[in-house]
């Protein structure tokens, strides 16, 4: 298969979000900063905010360019150690946070789930180095059981249980990061739907890790409350109320840019996980819609790249992808609407925040180097060329029979 020109309609969507969270982050980041300092006694300057998220986005640029030029048939060899090596790191933060070392880890409501990088002031979050290990690594399993006719066997669900297994206790129990939990197990079972894992294997997992889940919710209180904040307008209401008077103030087309009521302190997160309710009474509810739009047509070209590979593992690769930005998406904006109970996860390259927007940024350009090798456009690019020949061939005999 020819190499061609890789999908730029989905570089040119990635950017446009990034640029209207770049524009959001400089309209409300002096509220936001103002506040802070008021009730913190902080001293952020009022372009704080955004210059750190330029940061990212310059960062996150970088990091999508070399997803697209690094070949992921080399980064798949290392997915094993990847997940290793993800594993230490939460294991790692978890020690550190009961052992008080808040100068190197960065804690918020008893949950410790990032390293801090000194000098920059941006954080590390080992769940984010975790779901790009699980993107690797369940394509090249399915791969490899399948061709060896054990995909249905022992010799693929131990494995792709004891990950679940890895997930579920040092990202959702040690990290306490329920929705990364969520977005990790959908990226793999929907890997492993695509992949041809028989829904007989699929739903003995899923029941497992339905009964991992209610003992995951049940014995962490705080997310008992998120889930009762879901179905009531009382204390644990707080953020979905502001979220939707947020959203209601801005009516058709908002409040205009840098007018935000909630971001000044009424809406928790406002900056990273409530960012799509600051649209929202931003921008209106056509800004809101047009913005989300372009999420979901980002999304819908990137399962059209899927669609259109030959090669497994690549398509497999793609599908985690699309899996990983509809997770989010879905965590995110249901919340912010009262769909879905709050989980506390960013929106992909809108909301403010470093290793969540480089890693998916890296994964999207995984997505732009596999589209450079789809086999429609080898399809295409062939039939054009056999009509060429057959309209030189037709021309070459009306030439010779007119002799």
């Amino acid at each position: 298969m020819r190499r061609h020109r890789a999908d730029l309609v989905i570089l040119i969507l990635t950017v446009l979000l990034m640029a209207i969270g770049l524009v959001v982050i400089f309209a409300i980041g002096p509220r936001v900063a103002q506040f802070e300092n008021s009730q913190n006694g902080s001293s952020f300057g009022d372009f704080y905010f955004f210059i750190h998220h330029a940061v990212t986005v310059f960062f996150s640029v970088i990091a999508l360019i070399a997803g697209w030029k690094i070949k992921h048939e080399l980064l798949a060899k290392f997915a094993k150690k990847m997940i290793i090596v993800s594993v230490v790191m939460c294991a790692l933060v978890w020690i550190l946070g009961k052992a008080g070392a808040t100068g190197i880890v960065t804690c918020d409501e008893g949950a410790c789930r990032a390293f801090r990088i000194p000098v920059i002031g941006m954080g590390f979050q080992p769940a984010e180095l975790f779901k790009i290990s699980v993107l690797f690594y369940v394509p090249w399993l399915i791969k490899d059981r399948k061709e060896r006719g054990l995909l249905d066997k022992s010799e693929f669900i131990l494995p792709i249980s004891v990950l679940m297994g890895l997930i579920a206790i040092f990202v959702g129990v040690l990290l306490k990061d329920f929705g990364s939990t969520v977005v990790m197990v959908f990226m793999v079972f929907l890997m492993m739907i695509v992949g041809g894992v028989s829904f007989k294997v699929i739903g003995y997992m899923l029941a497992g890790i339905a009964a991992v889940f209610l003992l995951l919710v049940i014995t962490q209180p705080h997310r008992v409350q998120r889930i009762m904040g879901f179905a009531e307008d009382g204390e644990e209401g707080w953020h979905l109320e502001n979220s939707l008077i947020g959203m209601g103030t801005g009516g058709l087309f908002g409040v205009g840019l840098g007018n935000s009521i909630q971001s000044t302190g009424y809406l928790p997160e406002a900056l990273s996980d409530s960012i799509f309710a600051i649209i929202g009474e931003s921008w209106g509810l056509v800004g809101a819609m047009a913005t989300l739009l372009i999420m979901v047509a980002l999304m819908m070209r990137i399962l059209g790249v899927a669609k259109k590979t030959a090669d497994k593992e690549q398509c497999l690769l793609v599908v985690g992808v699309f899996a990983w930005l509809v997770a989010h998406v879905i965590i995110n904006i249901g919340g912010m609407t009262g769909i879905t109970p709050m989980k506390g996860i960013t929106l992909p390259f809108l909301s403010y925040g470093g290793t969540s927007m480089l890693f998916i940024s890296f994964a999207v350009g995984i997505v732009l180097q596999i589209s450079g090798w789809t086999k429609r456009e080898e399809i295409k690019e062939d039939e054009n060329t056999s009509s060429r020949r057959g309209q030189r061939g037709t021309r070459y005999a009306g030439t010779r029979r007119r002799a």
